[in-house]
């Protein structure tokens, strides 16, 4: 049996009761109207990020160019998690025939992270009458006795849903999805943050850049990630850190500004280390070397595999010292090449 600590035990109930009354009562006391967006056929993009991930805010700014383009003809309204429990009955009451609802993808489905999960069935349930679309996401459900019913919750409320088009974007994902939605239109599509081109012309790349988780997801313990940092600091001149969660929060005013400013460094640079799933994926549509560690769970095996034909990226699944400097070395030695032909 797990024991909680004081403060774990704190932060339980205060998610509780954030997401099971007071954000409940918000909808219900919505008394806010929308009548300017009645008459125009609209795509309601929710489940936005309001923390400092920018993996997940290159996802919804991804989404949202994706359906600008491709749905030209109607108004996107992006709403975050918070906002959603306030604007869904004014967005409800100015509802046009053909509203759609899209769910923004990304690793949020499970349990891990009870507050997205839960108000992605908000969702569901109380968009009951429209077409929902669950943009390319990867479930993840723990095997613990909360995980299993966390799962059981999830399962009842997607299969609930009379009009619900599911993509998965990964193969574990996708076969979770077949198996207990089998009446659903189910998809297997990549990561929406594919659809971005962030190259730009050649310029100078130097030194090496690690991108490593350290929060529950991480493969590699606390003490192997500081003992490779210390190993590649003393084989390379230079080696720089990043990470995609910046410490300070996000909204969609500041998102592209702050993916903007990761995406430069990663162009600066000859390597990227990550484990991170978006770290790959800022590192194919920037176009940089990329050497790419496994992390707990199947997230970033099964990701490469959308990026697994560009010869820039290479996937070491026992990170060890000797693997991930080999990897390395062959990405510096590919660059030095393409530098002294394009010289």
């Amino acid at each position: 049996m797990i024991k909680l600590t004081l403060q774990q035990l704190k932060a339980h109930v205060a998610e509780w009761l954030l997401l099971r009354v007071k954000y409940p009562c918000e909808y219900r006391l919505s008394r806010r109207t929308l009548p300017e967006l009645s008459h125009q056929k609209k795509i309601i993009l929710t489940l936005l990020p309001g923390h400092d991930n920018l993996g997940d805010h290159a996802i919804a700014y991804a989404s949202y160019q994706f359906l600008k383009e491709h749905f030209p003809t109607y108004q996107i309204i992006e709403v975050d998690m918070k906002e959603m429990y306030r604007l869904a009955r004014p967005l409800k009451r100015a509802r046009h025939k053909e509203d759609l609802v899209c769910i923004i993808g990304g690793g949020n489905m499970g349990d891990l992270y009870r507050y997205e999960e839960w108000t992605r069935q908000f969702i569901m349930k109380t968009f009951q009458s429209y077409p929902v679309i669950q943009l390319p996401a990867t479930a993840h459900f723990t095997k613990t006795k909360r995980g299993k019913r966390e799962e059981r919750r999830a399962i009842q409320t997607y299969a609930k849903h009379p009009r619900l088009l599911l993509m998965a974007r990964d193969q574990t994902t996708y076969e979770w999805m077949k198996r207990h939605f089998p009446h659903k239109e189910v998809w297997k599509q990549p990561d929406m943050v594919l659809t971005l081109d962030e190259t730009s012309k050649d310029q100078t790349r130097e030194g090496v850049l690690l991108c490593l988780r350290e929060d529950k997801e991480a493969y590699l313990t606390p003490v192997e990630r500081q003992q490779l940092q210390q190993q590649l600091e003393d084989a390379y001149d230079n080696v720089g850190l990043v990470t995609t969660t910046i410490g300070k929060r996000v909204d969609r005013s500041t998102r592209l500004e702050e993916l903007s400013s990761l995406w430069n460094q990663l162009r600066q640079v000859q390597v990227v280390v990550t484990d991170r799933l978006h770290g790959m994926i800022f590192c194919a549509i920037t176009q940089t070397p990329c050497v790419v560690l496994r992390s707990f769970d199947h997230k970033v095996m099964e990701g490469y595999e959308w990026v697994s034909h560009l010869p820039f990226l290479t996937l070491v699944k026992e990170p060890d010292e000797e693997n991930v400097k080999k990897a390395i070395a062959h990405h510096m030695k590919s660059s030095s090449q393409k530098g002294e032909e394009a010289g």
